[in-house]
């Protein structure tokens, strides 16, 4: 168990942890939040004795032990070990005691049983074997290869030196170390930055089923309402500690607010009365007595807090241009490194507002694909054809090194937005958490994330009407993140982005697109439905074969390429086929939107009953009555609005399936 009591910690004039106090269980899961630069990092650091701080006091259980994975890992101490090597590492103990027991081996062979020193090593030799069976040595080997495969490292990845390791496979091996070690709290810092989905979902099962408590700093919203039993939010120095995963945070916080406005509000209000009582009959001998009680009363209350107001960040990107119904054409598109190929044969579609996820394992062609396409990068073979007035906009993961680092933030985003003012170019910068004067700042002084927030800014307000994003919230904090998701979703450009994070992609994404293994993917939706397909391929994988799974599969790969000639009964059948197939896989989408309209239509009633009731004035002579029907008026607005768009994404699944079907009858009806 560890305890933490009235910690304070001032960095030269601010208060960066104001006398918190906590307690964290084996067992715990908890979520740490709060916007950038209020001291996550810091009190992860404090916790596990990286970083000093002024008072308090932290205490921790005999045996206690903490392990903590930094944001950005440091370069291993011993390069020279393979990747397996240095996850071995983990158990050095138990390494060191076998260690002993093969020279314990080793020295009773040359002694003779009547030596004095015999006894003893035989016994140490028991001792050693025990421990080592009861602490688990002898499955080590399948224990490594497990955490390893399960954070994406291939087989033939386990002997490369970890030397030739980039900085984000150095942090899963770090992450593997951690989670191999066992230990009894795990502090995490951003773990999902350098994970892919698959990855991140192993992550997800492994520590769900492990002992060991977790406080975790993520701006993966998924992740944390997964993940945590608890919500602990650090801001201005206080810590509040909410019962429940993200999502419950979002609306007990809310709650907790308007619980704390209407209790100051009244407040005020009693205290205007007292004053004003005081005020009229100060001078009056006849109500001296009152007044002086009236006094006390002021004196002893215990004043309500004003509640502090979150400043919600909101902005939208420039109106592009119009572009053409086809913004992007992909055809036949191949690309290799040496022996290993990326993709080939890769055709689709991009048109006109649509928004697409590209996800996928590391080292798929992710990034890649989006280089070509952006022009940054060739093609061995394949066409890229950009559709009539389409402009393109291209992040990259290492977009800052392109600012001008001599020139300050604001002259930046004047080079790269020159339609802009500096008052739109401000805002825009406000929502990347640079304030006043910060924008006057040199981007040589700026941290690695302060510079990839810039590039950010810049590239978001170019006006461009196809935007290629990758990796683009790895150094946004949650609000700023919802902040940019919904710029994304009422966009009317188009979209292509690389993303693990599943609830920023799901507010605004159509389609996914997912590379592995060189294959191509391509499904209508967004990425929680197409993980749930997934799923579902493999429950009925692994439930019963499937015949005809091969011809399932190539149903649904992207292909740009038409039929061989084929006879015109076989053309008959094939059309027939995919007609039947067409209306097969429209039934449950169409009862789907139905179903949505259905609901929708129903939280509308209900919605316009509230609004109509609300509106008179004698609601209000029952507090707990109005209060209860503002309550579920705000949650009725909060779950229409989650209905329209899962209306607008079913219509959308409906017409893309419909024109998807209907291009493959065509080109069978023209062969």
């Amino acid at each position: 168990m560890l305890t933490v009591k009235d910690l304070y910690l001032e960095i030269g004039d601010r208060v960066l942890l104001a006398g918190i106090s906590f307690t964290i269980r084996k067992g715990q899961r908890i979520g740490l939040v709060g916007r950038n630069g209020q001291g996550k990092t810091t009190l992860l650091k404090v916790v596990c004795g990286k970083a000093e701080y002024t008072s308090g006091s932290i205490q921790k259980s005999k045996g206690f032990k903490i392990a903590y994975l930094p944001q950005e890992v440091v370069q291993a101490e011993n390069t020279s070990l393979s990747v397996y090597e240095a996850a071995e590492q983990a158990f050095s103990s138990l390494l060191r005691k076998e260690q002993r027991l093969r020279e314990i081996t080793k020295q009773l062979e040359g002694v003779e049983e009547t030596h004095p020193n015999h006894e003893a090593l035989l016994d140490e030799q028991d001792r050693l074997h025990d421990e080592l069976l009861s602490q688990g040595y002898y499955a080590i080997k399948s224990r490594i290869e497990s955490v390893l495969t399960g954070l994406g490292f291939k087989r033939d990845a386990f002997e490369k030196p970890v030397s030739s390791l980039s900085g984000g496979w150095m942090m899963r091996l770090e992450l593997a170390k951690i989670l191999l070690s066992e230990p009894d709290l795990i502090l995490l810092d951003e773990p999902t930055n350098h994970l892919d989905l698959p990855s991140l979902a192993w992550l997800e099962t492994f520590l769900l089923s492990q002992d060991a408590g977790c406080l975790i700093v993520s701006h993966d919203r998924a992740f944390l309402d997964n993940m945590v039993q608890e919500t602990w939010e650090l801001e201005q120095g206080k810590l509040s500690i909410y019962k429940g995963n993200y999502s419950f945070y979002v609306k007990e916080r809310e709650n907790r607010y308007r619980q704390q406005e209407a209790a100051w509000k009244n407040q005020q209000k009693k205290i205007e009365e007292l004053n004003s009582f005081i005020d009229r009959f100060r001078a009056k001998a006849t109500k001296a007595r009152q007044v002086q009680s009236k006094i006390k009363q002021l004196e002893k209350m215990e004043l309500v807090e004003p509640p502090s107001a979150r400043q919600a960040y909101t902005f939208t990107l420039p109106t592009p241009e119009r572009a053409g119904k086809i913004v992007l054409e992909v055809d036949g598109l191949s690309k290799s490194f040496g022996d290993k190929r990326l993709f080939s044969d890769l055709s689709f579609m991009l048109k006109r507002g649509s928004k697409m996820a590209i996800v996928g394992p590391n080292g798929a062609g992710k990034s890649t694909l989006l280089k070509i396409i952006a022009g940054r990068e060739s093609a061995d073979e394949g066409e890229i054809r950009l559709g009539h007035n389409v402009k393109v906009a291209y992040f990259g993961q290492h977009q800052a090194q392109e600012l001008q680092h001599h020139k300050t933030i604001i002259d930046n985003m004047r080079m790269f937005c020159p339609g802009l003012s500096d008052t739109q170019l401000r805002t825009i910068l406000g929502i990347f958490m640079f304030h006043e004067d910060d924008v006057f700042k040199e981007v040589s002084v700026l941290s690695g994330g302060e510079k990839s927030r810039v590039a950010m800014a810049a590239i978001m307000a170019q006006g461009a009407n196809l935007l290629l994003l990758d990796e683009p919230t790895n150094h946004l904090d949650i609000d700023a993140q919802e902040a940019v998701r919904h710029a994304l979703a009422v966009y009317e450009g188009s979209v292509m982005v690389i993303s693990h994070n599943r609830y920023f992609l799901d507010g605004f994404v159509d389609s996914v697109m997912e590379l592995e293994d060189g294959k191509t993917l391509l499904f209508p939706g967004n990425v929680s439905e197409f993980l749930a397909m997934k799923q579902s391929l493999e429950d009925k994988k692994g439930a019963s074969p499937d015949k005809d799974a091969p011809h399932k599969e190539q149903d649904v790969r992207a292909s740009a390429k038409g039929p061989k000639a084929i006879s015109r009964k076989e053309k008959k059948r094939l059309i027939a086929e995919l007609r039947q197939e067409k209306s097969k896989k429209l039934s449950p989408l169409k009862k789907e939107a139905q179903d949505i309209e259905n609901r929708i239509g129903t939280l509308e009633e209900e919605k316009t009953e509230i609004e109509t009731i609300l509106a008179d004035s004698s609601t209000y002579a029952n507090q707990e009555r109005a209060a209860e029907l503002n309550k579920r008026y705000h949650q009725l607005k909060e779950d229409l609005e989650g209905l329209y768009m899962a209306w607008e994404r079913a219509s959308q699944a409906i017409e893309d399936l419909g024109q998807e079907y209907d291009k493959k009858i065509m080109e069978i009806d023209r062969s």
